[in-house]
Formats: structure tokens, sequence, C-alpha cells
């Protein structure tokens, strides 16, 4: 958890996507809170790192609860903006849609609103991540499923990452790094977030209570998502009648993938929505 003491007039709050820890958000928590506009709260969902992990079958709409009782701990009940990435994404629609009032702007990437039929390429490596015990080679796996070839081998424009030979090189040491500060999620914890997903849905007319409300929304996605079909995000922009950025080329790790092309976007949505 990243929290930070507000000085200013805009909370930021964000949660990271199925199987994935909240320290994936850094480039994201960082820029914003150096930014000094932003107080910055990040989290670990139910079934993640150092969050509890109980047994049995997870849902979106409980995991948005999960969301409500922190808001309420930490007094943030108004004038919060939202980002969720995949998982987080359709954690994002249960919240806003049950308390619209509480929220001043939302950003949804590489998400869905549900029933939808993941790609192959995901139900299959998923699925043989849960076996694998061995932290390198899962993340070997998981960084092949979430962003393009193309980018994994090359080398990255980051100062900071330059040592590195690829990109791939770079998300394999860091992830590593991040399960220092963390730890590795349970089968436990697995099987209910996946549960969450595969069951997750969000009606049109639910959406359309957020269209209804006034909240300024953002859809993100790249063309080259493996884990979540691009059509969601083009169908929830549709009903929502909002403005969707396209990242051509890219993968499912935006954030991660493109952080300063992804940090301007986020900025300028939450301060234009704070401005009104």
């Amino acid at each position: 958890m990243n929290f930070m003491a507000m000085d200013l007039n805009m909370s930021y709050l964000s949660w990271a996507s199925l199987n994935s820890s909240c320290l994936a958000w850094e480039n994201q928590t960082n820029y914003l809170a150096k930014s000094g506009k932003y107080t910055v709260l990040i989290f670990e969902n139910r079934g993640m790192g150092l969050s509890d992990a109980p047994s049995g079958l997870y849902s979106t709409s409980q995991l948005a609860y999960d969301v409500k009782d922190l808001l309420d701990h930490v007094g943030w009940r108004k004038n919060v903006h939202v980002d969720g990435i995949s998982m987080g994404g359709m954690i994002a629609l249960e919240l806003v849609t049950t308390w619209p009032d509480r929220f001043s702007s939302l950003v949804l990437t590489s998400t869905t609103s549900g029933r939808q039929v993941p790609p192959l390429k995901a139900i299959t490596t998923l699925g043989s991540l849960i076996f694998v015990k061995d932290p390198k080679v899962k993340i070997e796996r998981a960084v092949s499923l979430v962003y393009p070839p193309k980018w994994l081998s090359a080398k990255s424009e980051e100062i900071e990452y330059a040592h590195f030979e690829t990109n791939r090189d770079m998300l394999v040491s860091t992830y590593l790094a991040r399960l220092e500060r963390s730890r590795p999620q349970t089968l436990t914890g697995n099987i209910g977030q996946t549960a969450a997903c595969l069951s997750h849905y969000v009606s049109d007319s639910r959406l359309l209570k957020i269209k209804e409300s006034g909240i300024p929304v953002l859809v993100i996605t790249g063309t080259l998502d493996n884990l979540v079909n691009p059509k969601n995000s083009y169908h929830i922009a549709k009903v929502l009648g909002c403005h969707m950025e396209l990242f051509d080329g890219s993968g499912h790790g935006l954030p991660g993938e493109q952080p300063a092309r992804y940090n301007k976007l986020i900025d300028d949505h939450f301060s234009e929505a704070a401005s009104k």
C-alpha cells in the first residue's frame, strides 16, 4: 500500500489486475504523487500479496465492497479519481455503478463489462501458471501473455533500465524484486480471483448509470491485447459515449509498456475532470 497525505485537491485510487501486485502501479503512483496534485492510494486485492486470501470463489461485486470499506477507513467519501486495469477495471465498474456520488472521474484500462470469452492464449497460459512453482519461470510466461513480443525483445527506452539488454529482462528482474516486498499469490487467492473475473458482468443498463451520473470516463486499450479482447473496450466506450484511447501495437500491460504516454493521459483526464 502507498498512501500519502493530501495537501491539494485530487485523490487518486488504483488497484491491479488478476494475479498482479499493486506494486505494478509504481510508474503511475510515483508520477502522480510527484506532480504535487494528488494523494495516491494503491492496494492489493483480496487474494493477492499481503492482503488476505480466504478460500472460496470471489466476485467483482464482493471485491468492490472491499474497496468501499477501505475508502471509508481512510475517509475518502467523495472527489475520488479511479483507475482500474483488467480485473481492477471490472471492480471499478462495480464500484462506480454502485456508489457514483463518491467519484469524480474514471479510467478503464484493458478491461471488460463481462460475458466475453477470454482469448485462447489467456485461458491456456493462466491455466498452466497455477502449477508453476518457480517464480522466474512463472513471470517469464506471464509477461509473454501481457506484453507484445516485439516490445519484450527491444531494449528499454527508460534511462533507469538502460542496463538491461531487453524489456523482458527488465520485467523479470523488476517482478522478482517486487516479490521480496510482497509475497507470492496463494492457490486459494488465484482460484478466488479467477472466479471473480469469469463471473463478472455489468449490464449495459448499469453502465448507463455512469453516463447518467456525468462522471468523465476514459477507456484505454491496446490493439494486441491477448488477455482481454479490445472489442470489450470498444463496447464500453460505445455504451458510455466516452473517449477511447487506442495504443496501436501494444498489449495488455499498458501502464508498464508505455508509462510516459499512459501517465500523461490519466493526469490530463483527472485534471480536466477536477477543473469542472
